[in-house]
């Protein structure tokens, strides 16, 4: 047995490591993964047992048993407080499944944990598991971070600012999750089907990236906060899939931005809604869609934007400023001529 510490915000928290009987560790409901499990379900029907069979039946368990069946063991030991396993619930699932898939093995009866001593404040655990599942390499999904963060601000009373220090995070960032987050879990997941498999249930949590990409927007999030009408046309529009992609949403005010484009993307099938409307504004707004016609508008606006005399006057000055919109003229009418474009 091993008595060492670690540093948790500014404070010295010893642990041991020792190895375990599995049946005397329970699982962590605050663990966002389980949290979201044991949420779709009422609360008299949550008892430990039910926690793990829903956790076998994600694809993600099963991955793990089968990891630590090839290995023999354990590599990294789980986090207890008490006899609750706060990091590591996966690894404790797995290894109670291969403790009856193989009874007489004692490989599978105990399992090594890092049991943190003395009392560890809810802040100070939250630290721990932010450092494992949002800085570290076993990273929770992106809605599960949502969730942690969000639980730190609004339940734990912590200063934005200061999560997103503590976890890397920046301040737009950190609205940014907890506006989608409040909007999943209220408008999304609330109205979703939740009678299928978990794992189905899971891909849903996988849209929480389009709510996050919309609150980045700032032109979309502005609207969202003036017009509220709009935010839940924005929830139904992620749940018919006229999206293809959490990417596509950036494209969105441009969309908003033109009548044809807007109806493109709204009475065509969901499927098609997104590519019939980027084929509108490319046909009639070209410089929204298409990085050179872009670039050519910001090229008319900066002409159209200067002062003739002003330049003129510094050309005169200076020879070097002169050549370069010299060069600029003589190259823009060689690829005019190349294009067979003539002045109308």
């Amino acid at each position: 047995m091993v008595r060492e510490s670690i540093t948790v915000l500014g404070r010295e928290i010893f642990y041991e490591i020792k190895d375990v009987d599995i049946d005397d560790l329970v699982y962590y409901q605050e663990n966002p993964r389980i949290n979201y499990i044991i949420s779709r379900h009422p609360p008299k029907k949550i008892t430990q047992e039910f926690i793990e069979q829903e956790l076998l039946k994600l694809e993600s368990t099963k991955e793990r048993i089968k990891d630590l069946e090839e290995n023999k063991g354990l590599l990294d030991e789980v986090y207890v407080v008490g006899n609750k396993v706060v990091e590591g619930n996966t690894r404790l699932c797995a290894y109670r499944r291969l403790s009856k898939k193989y009874p007489d093995m004692p490989v599978w009866k105990k399992i090594k944990a890092r049991i943190l001593q003395g009392e560890v404040s809810d802040e100070e655990l939250f630290y721990i598991l932010g450092t494992f599942h949002i800085k570290g390499k076993t990273e929770w999904d992106a809605y599960e971070k949502a969730a942690y963060i969000h639980k730190m601000i609004k339940e734990l009373k912590k200063n934005p600012e200061e999560v997103g220090k503590q976890l890397g995070k920046y301040g737009k960032s950190i609205e940014a999750m907890l506006k989608a987050y409040e909007v999943m879990s209220k408008k999304y997941l609330k109205n979703s089907n939740s009678t299928g498999s978990l794992d189905t249930s899971r891909d849903e949590l996988k849209k929480y990236s389009y709510f996050e990409a919309f609150f980045l927007q700032k032109e979309l999030a502005q609207k969202a906060q003036e017009t509220p009408v709009f935010l839940d046309q924005f929830v139904d529009w992620v749940k018919e899939d006229r999206f293809k992609k959490a990417q596509n949403v950036r494209e969105l005010p441009k969309i908003l931005s033109h009548k044809k484009a807007l109806k493109a993307f709204t009475e065509n099938e969901p499927q098609d809604a997104f590519d019939e409307a980027k084929h509108v504004l490319y046909e009639h707004k070209p410089e929204k869609v298409d990085r050179f016609y872009k670039k050519v508008r910001e090229f008319r606006e900066l002409l159209g934007d200067a002062e003739v005399k002003k330049v003129k006057d510094e050309i005169e000055m200076n020879k070097n400023k002169k050549t370069e919109l010299q060069q600029c003229y003589k190259e823009l009418k060689k690829f005019c001529k190349e294009l067979g474009l003539g002045v109308q």
